[in-house]
């Protein structure tokens, strides 16, 4: 009994001290696929990981399986290439020699462009770490008949699949970063932050925001965007007009765009452009007759402020000095 003992006292040593992956804050029952602790290694750069995860609760993983980081509950998001190809992305692991300069890249061009309080809020529960990332998409073939589909792939700094975001240069690339380089990264990341923070649900609009327009408008899904404009609809990731898709669109033009960009009188402007394109000037009264796409602006950049002690229009200000 006595030696039962001991060794219960020892396993139970042994889960307090290996830092568990699992976050209960982030993840709910039917998420957890598969469980991690870090370190993965004895490396130098292992150590700045266990400390990112005790500080923000998120793993940077290199070592890691297919299905941890394409499954997710509706189906596997791994794409293929060729003929017989289907679409979602292909993700090569880090190199370990040298995933202590991509970890380095991730804290000074990510992490360091937003608060801790909103790092501890909206980081996802895994990290992966590549060394490659290819977005797989369909294209029609007309150079035989009958017409094919084809897939190929297009290199991405980052991609994010349900628990978790893919980040790039986990390779000797990560060395030879130009500043524009550099720059292209830290965009990619803020779009993909966002795209994150959306999709697991982790921000929702306010009911506040949500009151501001009637989404119940007769054809608000097929009005031109100067219309939209009128009703605080800045529209741009979506065909589909939706309260969500709204708040989506402040949070991306706030990390990508300066104020300066959004604010001034619109060199650009196209009744039926909804990419981003059209966000110029779009808070400028010429575009924003109603003062109805300021009004929703502000309350989205203030609800940051406040609750997470994060300005994200100083983000998109950065990015484009």
């Amino acid at each position: 009994m006595k030696w039962n003992k001991s060794l219960y006292i020892i396993l139970l040593l042994q889960l307090v001290f290996v830092v568990s992956c699992y976050n209960e804050k982030e993840l709910k029952p039917s998420e957890i696929t598969s469980s991690y602790s870090v370190p993965q290694g004895t490396h130098d750069y292992d150590d700045v990981i266990v400390d990112i995860y005790n500080q923000y609760g998120s793993c940077l993983l290199y070592k890691y399986t297919d299905k941890d980081t394409y499954w997710t509950p509706s189906g596997w998001m791994n794409g293929s290439l060729g003929d017989n190809g289907s679409q979602g992305y292909i993700i090569i692991p880090a190199e370990e020699e040298y995933v202590g300069q991509q970890v380095d890249l991730i804290q000074k061009a990510w992490f360091a462009s937003y608060s801790d309080e909103f790092l501890k809020e909206f980081l996802p529960v895994k990290i992966m770490l590549c060394s490659d990332i290819d977005s797989v998409y369909m294209e029609w073939d007309f150079s035989s008949i009958p017409v094919k589909q084809t897939y190929k792939g297009k290199k991405v700094k980052a991609w994010y699949n349900y628990d978790n975001i893919c980040v790039s240069y986990g390779s000797e690339a990560v060395m030879g970063m130009t500043k524009v380089d550099s720059l292209e990264f830290r965009r990619k990341m803020s779009y993909t932050f966002v795209e994150s923070m959306i999709g697991r649900k982790k921000t929702v609009p306010t009911e506040e925001f949500e009151d501001v327009t009637n989404y119940k408008t007769d054809g608000i899904s097929y009005m031109s965007a100067s219309n939209l404009w009128k009703l605080g609809v800045p529209r741009s990731v979506s065909y589909n007009v939706t309260v969500e898709n709204d708040w989506k669109s402040f949070l991306l033009m706030m990390v990508t765009c300066s104020e300066e960009f959004l604010t001034r009188i619109p060199e650009y402007n196209s009744d039926w452009d909804y990419t981003e394109k059209n966000w110029d000037g779009i808070l400028n009264p010429a575009k924003d007759v109603n003062g109805l796409l300021k009004k929703r602006y502000d309350m989205v950049r203030d609800y940051f402020i406040e609750n997470y002690n994060m300005d994200l229009q100083k983000i998109g200000n950065e990015l484009n000095r």
